[in-house]
């Protein structure tokens, strides 16, 4: 099988993050590295903490979560991606939880250690930039999504930022997603029901257009998740 997402055609920035870990390697050699088992809170909405969390494996959701305990997931830091920052550059607690998806292990980097960084590193502060630039967008696509967007146009453009995120091109043309995730991680991050997402997945399935294997999804036909989101686009 080989990666080969360049012909998926997608509006929205992907809310799966992946970044570079050379960025962080002159903060790596002084930071903590500790393992955590899936489900675990790493911080809480409204929390101050004295690090900066780089994800070195694994990946961490990050949601928000309104008084009556409705929860919203905001994007999903996967390798390379750090989380914490703002806290750390604005010094007012963290805007939103930090969960693991799966065991995971982080890299703990003190605040002081990052803002030194910043000040004498002027490659390692373009990257940082470009982080926060990227959950912007992330963010601001969502907020798109949710304005404008029906419950079907949400479904399939998550989906479809799962392939270009995780998705491999198989021998059959197909797309074999390298990574598990459950509906309700998608209802999070859709803001839709967990009902809804299921009977999503059931629709495409009998119509032959996904399949599982082994745990992991199968996208069949491709084209016909694109042509739904341009027809209904436009």
């Amino acid at each position: 099988m080989k990666k080969n997402v360049s012909d998926i055609s997608f509006s929205y920035m992907s809310p799966w993050i992946r970044m570079n870990f050379e960025d962080w390697n002159p903060l790596l050699q002084n930071a903590l590295l500790k393992s955590y088992p899936k489900n675990t809170i790493i911080y809480h909405q409204g929390e101050k903490t004295p690090y900066i969390y780089l994800v070195k494996t694994g990946r961490v959701c990050l949601d928000i979560y309104a008084e009556n305990g409705k929860k919203r997931s905001l994007y999903i830091a996967d390798e390379g991606t750090c989380f914490g920052e703002l806290a750390c550059l604005d010094h007012l607690p963290n805007y939103c939880s930090a969960v693991t998806c799966t065991e995971t292990s982080l890299y703990l980097i003190q605040h002081q250690d990052f803002l030194k960084e910043t000040e004498k590193n002027h490659s390692f502060t373009l990257a940082i930039l470009k982080s926060l630039s990227l959950k912007t967008r992330v963010i601001t696509g969502l907020l798109e999504q949710l304005s404008f967007d029906n419950s079907q146009l949400r479904f399939y453009h998550s989906l479809i930022a799962l392939i270009q995120q995780y998705g491999t091109r198989t021998k059959e043309g197909y797309y074999r997603l390298s990574i598990k995730f459950t509906h309700q991680e998608m209802a999070y991050q859709t803001g839709l029901s967990r009902v809804s997402i299921s009977n999503n997945f059931l629709s495409l399935t009998n119509a032959g257009y996904i399949e599982k294997e082994n745990g992991y999804l199968i996208i069949k036909d491709l084209s016909a998740l694109q042509k739904y989101l341009n027809e209904e686009k436009f």
